[in-house]
């Protein structure tokens, strides 16, 4: 990643500060390097412009790109996600749904590589010229489908879900290093919960972090059932 400003010459740098002091710093964000990174992003290149002034909201988002909506995660779930992830210098990350970019965005200025999926094109073009505006250079954007990962770039030592599941699936774990993590939240007896789940071998561990609230993920909602 290219070298980001120096923070006194954003004008509204203050703003983030105000957000990590005012919102993450109290619902229990520790991570000096994920703060300060989050200090460097501008939130509001990555929302739609009718909300840019709320940029820095403890709120969910709407972003946009052509027709393609998605709903960015408040600033507190994606930095509680973001440092149980525990990520690391060299890590390759996979980010599903992050719209127009903001996580891959900050996950970029802490890891080696982010691979950023989006089910719709219009997302990964808004992401490429966001992150060339702000000078991300080692993240890039792919459309597929969310639920099927992207296998040909795997494996990934973090695997980061934009959003609340009704399940995870087997083949997007299995697309986890050994010691691996996936990091999403979703919905355990009717409420939703932060989970992070490790690869261990072949097998798969998994625990509830914390109570949470993202948007829902429709792709990766169940099929309907066939009834006669």
């Amino acid at each position: 990643m290219k070298a980001m400003p120096h923070l006194e010459d954003d004008p509204v740098t203050q703003t983030r500060i105000n957000m990590v002091e005012g919102q993450l710093k109290p619902g229990g964000v520790r991570d000096y390097r994920l703060t300060k990174m989050i200090c460097n992003i501008a939130r509001e290149a990555f929302v739609a412009a009718d909300v840019r002034s709320v940029a820095y909201a403890d709120r969910e988002l709407p972003s946009q790109a052509g027709d393609a909506r998605r709903q960015l995660l408040s600033p507190l779930t994606f930095a509680r996600l973001a440092e149980l992830a525990d990520l690391r210098a060299d890590d390759v990350v996979l980010d599903i749904a992050g719209g127009t970019g903001y996580s891959a965005a900050v996950i970029a200025g802490l890891v080696n590589t982010v691979i950023a999926l989006e089910d719709d094109e219009a997302f990964c073009e808004k992401a490429g010229a966001v992150w060339q505006e702000l000078g991300v250079d080692n993240a890039v954007a792919v459309q597929g489908p969310l639920t099927d990962g992207q296998r040909k770039q795997a494996p990934f030592n973090v695997i980061f879900v934009n959003g609340c599941v009704a399940d995870v699936p087997h083949d997007l774990l299995d697309q986890l290093v050994d010691r691996g993590r996936l990091v999403c939240v979703q919905e355990v007896d009717g409420a939703q919960k932060a989970i992070i789940y490790t690869r261990i071998g072949d097998s798969f561990a998994h625990r509830i972090a914390f109570d949470s609230r993202a948007p829902v993920l429709d792709s990766f909602k169940p099929a309907p059932k066939f009834e006669f």
